[in-house]
């Protein structure tokens, strides 16, 4: 079985563009977002990216989720490659972005879900119902979205990312914004989703959270992913810090 995701030499330059650098033809001067990246993650793993703001964390996202092209580099999702074939890597991966103005207001839940479900080619009347039940959705969906509090928009964040029963989660900022009980809550529908063999990719800077929730953890940092292991005793916080005043070279 191949891994649910694999990065291969991954990198991301984004250029600055300037009229005089067009006009006369030479490289203009940019930034390396990503450097190097490799990492696989096999299907039912949870892997917490942590890291710096700007040291490109969901760009990492956004490339893996076809999004953005890779400077370099190969991503395959579920043995697609997701530079040759995006339409199949989307078909394998929900994105979940935290985003709630991407949300109509003054639809309901139902309606917004809906239509994003009708967008994917999906039936709303079978699609929509295990995803609301998995989720606790069901006494909301007839309520316009802007009624909501940022937890219950939230999850439908993940409703939508999951209506077409995806195998592996892109997530960026699960919680952000959130209260500790919703964060919570959160967390426990993320535990329960990955009870049912799924592969989460979680892009976070709550520590806490990722030690709460096990699994893997990366730093990213000037653009290069390293993965991290605590040493006996060591908590999340001191391991972040550790790593991040090293440079991200920090032993396994």
């Amino acid at each position: 079985m191949p891994p649910a995701v694999a990065v291969s030499r991954l990198s991301k330059y984004f250029p600055q563009i300037e009229l005089r650098y067009l006009l006369t033809l030479r490289r203009p001067p940019g930034v390396w977002a990503l450097q190097e990246v490799e990492f696989e993650l096999q299907a039912g793993e949870l892997l917490s990216i942590v890291g710096p703001n700007g040291s490109g964390k969901t760009t990492l996202l956004k490339l893996i989720a076809t999004l953005l092209l890779p400077t370099r580099g190969r991503i395959l999702v579920d043995g697609q490659d997701a530079l040759k074939s995006p339409l199949a890597a989307r078909r394998r991966l929900g994105f979940i972005t935290s985003n709630e103005a991407s949300f109509y207001g003054r639809l309901s839940g139902w309606q917004n879900l809906a239509f994003f479900a009708q967008l994917q080619n999906l039936d709303p009347r079978t699609a929509l119902p295990p995803v609301a039940k998995t989720l606790g959705l069901e006494p909301y969906l007839h309520r316009r979205f802007f009624s909501y509090s940022t937890g219950i928009k939230r999850r439908f964040d993940l409703a939508r990312g999951l209506l077409h029963q995806p195998e592996l989660l892109l997530m960026d900022e699960p919680t952000t914004n959130l209260d500790p009980i919703s964060a919570l809550e959160v967390r426990q529908l993320l535990a329960q989703i990955q009870g049912q063999g799924k592969t989460i990719l979680m892009v976070t800077h709550r520590l806490e959270e990722v030690q709460k929730m096990g699994g893997r953890v990366a730093l990213m940092q000037d653009g290069r992913f390293q993965e991290l292991r605590p040493g006996a005793g060591e908590s999340m916080e001191d391991l972040y810090c550790r790593a991040v005043a090293e440079g991200g070279h920090v032993p396994a």
